[in-house]
């Protein structure tokens, strides 16, 4: 029985990792749980685990303090690191320590039940290793060829520096004689590294093409292609061969892929970049295409912006915690975006970013967080690694709906009064397109109705009322800033600047240049 100890100050993490390794219980036992590096180095001084899995960011004694530590005082320890951040230094402290893996949470069961599994592979084969080492020449070609096959993932995933060489004579004569091409695989389910690989061998593509799992999500897969030297039409057919190769087994697993294809590359020092590439190359798949190949292209082009005619509604049915709605318009907008020619993933994973910060800078001003920007880099990374659209409105729509129901019973619409409520909108949202048909249709209530009412319960109509809430903006804007007058009508909701000096001398008997010399010093 191999013993561990888990070092996270998050006590969900901890609990979660435990319970998915109970698969291991004939094999692993947790015997000790620390929230922190200094706690966690007295647990190990006391219980001498076999391995220890820990997270980067903690309190008092962080990972970056507590990988060197370990490394130096317990060599022979297995180290497994994760982490909600893909940060190159963390990463960079992991390597130079050691470490087993780097994870990137969230991480499924079997993700880390293969890491742990590894880890004991290690410690049992250590002293077999040593010895292999030694003994003959093939022996030592492949050991250096399995540190190799790390080398290279590492470089792809941007791990390792300019200064990584490769040792084994294999992969040295087949990285100097070839070009490299990355494929980036996006799977309908997750295909194992070694079902793939035995599929290469069947095909007898062993010896030209190496495949890796990604370790940012069990659906990504990684194809090295080693294409000829400088030849881009040959590589072209090779890229081809091998995909129409790969295709029937794959089907016959009930797995259909979409795959982003990196420009060749003549040196292992650039796999970072055909790693960009190809994942850029998912990205910008046109959505409203079935095609399960997509190239890369230099210069592609950016991101486009896209606007959606309800963005405005979809933001106050967040706000005023309308979950059922909110579900509503997430299908919707899911299916508009089906609906533009042209439209990529990248602009798609744009759209919903623009509108999750909108949702975050809501969420703020109800709930109070230190915790904004790193939720914030934890949600992008997730997406960065998500490459069907499927699977963005999945987990967009967990993310809308879980802000909702946070907003929920606070917001500001938590109240009975519908008149209120168009108030407090008016008053948040004055500088939009307003009409009494389009808060008719937000509220819920007739258009001729709510006329009726809002002069009722308010003593004013509706225009009259937008007109000073928009005008009192303007003073403050026109006594407190230099900004020009088009500008401040333009942000209080005024497109005509003409009507805007007819309204404000209207409702003040001045004009805004008059205002502004009788209220600046």
């Amino acid at each position: 029985m191999y013993s561990y100890v888990i070092i996270d100050d998050e006590e969900l993490i901890r609990k979660g990792t435990v319970k998915k390794l109970e698969i291991l219980k004939d094999q692993v036992q947790c015997i000790g749980e620390a929230a922190n590096g200094k706690s966690g180095i007295q647990l190990i001084e006391q219980l001498h685990p076999d391995f220890v899995i820990l997270d980067m960011q903690m309190p008092e004694m962080d990972g970056m303090e507590l990988l060197p530590y370990l490394a130096e005082h317990y060599p022979d320890l297995q180290l497994i690191v994760i982490s909600g951040y893909r940060d190159f230094d963390y990463i960079k402290q992991a390597i130079s320590s050691n470490a087993l893996e780097y994870l990137l949470k969230p991480f499924s069961k079997e993700t880390i039940k293969e890491v742990v599994l590894k880890a004991i592979a290690r410690i049992e084969d250590r002293s077999s290793i040593q010895n292999q080492i030694r003994s003959t020449e093939q022996e030592k070609e492949q050991v250096q060829y399995e540190y190799d096959l790390q080398v290279i993932k590492n470089l792809i995933l941007g791990y390792q520096t300019d200064e990584t060489r490769l040792t084994s004579q294999k992969l040295n004569y087949l990285c100097e004689n070839h070009d490299l091409c990355l494929l980036a695989f996006e799977c309908t389910k997750a295909v194992s590294a070694n079902s793939m690989e035995n599929i290469l061998n069947e095909l007898g593509f062993e010896d030209l093409m190496l495949y890796f799992q990604s370790p940012s999500s069990e659906s990504l897969g990684l194809l090295l292609l080693f294409v000829p030297q400088h030849d881009p039409i040959h590589s072209g057919r090779v890229i081809e061969q091998t995909l129409d190769a790969l295709t029937p087994p794959l089907s016959e697993l009930d797995v259909f892929i979409t795959v982003g294809i990196s420009a060749p590359h003549s040196s292992i020092l650039e796999l970072s970049s055909a790693y960009t590439e190809a994942v850029s190359a998912l990205d910008h798949q046109l959505i409203c295409e079935d095609a399960p190949f997509f190239y890369y292209y230099d210069g592609e082009e950016d991101t486009h912006a896209i606007s959606w005619d309800r963005e405005d509604e979809f933001l106050f049915r967040i706000e005023a915690g309308m979950d059922t709605e909110v579900k509503s318009l997430i299908r919707e907008m899911f299916a508009f975006y089906t609906s533009l020619p042209g439209c990529t993933l990248a602009d798609v994973k744009y759209h919903c970013y623009t509108l999750s910060d909108q949702c975050r800078q809501i969420l703020d001003s109800y709930i109070h967080t230190t915790e904004t920007l790193k939720s914030s880099a934890s949600m992008q990374n997730v997406v960065n690694h998500l490459f069907s659209l499927h699977d963005l409105m999945d987990y967009y729509t967990q993310f809308f709906l879980n802000l909702t129901n946070m907003i929920k019973p606070n917001s500001v619409y938590a109240i009975d009064d519908v008149i209120e409520k168009i108030q407090i909108y008016i008053r948040r949202n004055y500088q939009k397109d307003l009409s009494q048909e389009y808060l008719s249709s937000l509220f819920y209530i007739n258009r001729s109705y709510l006329s009726t009412l809002f002069k009722e319960r308010t003593g004013q109509k509706f225009v009259d009322y937008l007109n000073n809430v928009r005008i009192t903006k303007s003073k403050e804007l026109l006594s407190q800033t230099d900004k020009k007058m088009y500008q401040i009508a333009k942000s209080v909701g005024y497109d005509n600047v003409k009507y805007f000096f007819r309204i404000f001398k209207k409702l003040t008997g001045m004009t805004p240049e008059e205002y502004r010399m009788k209220n600046t010093a």
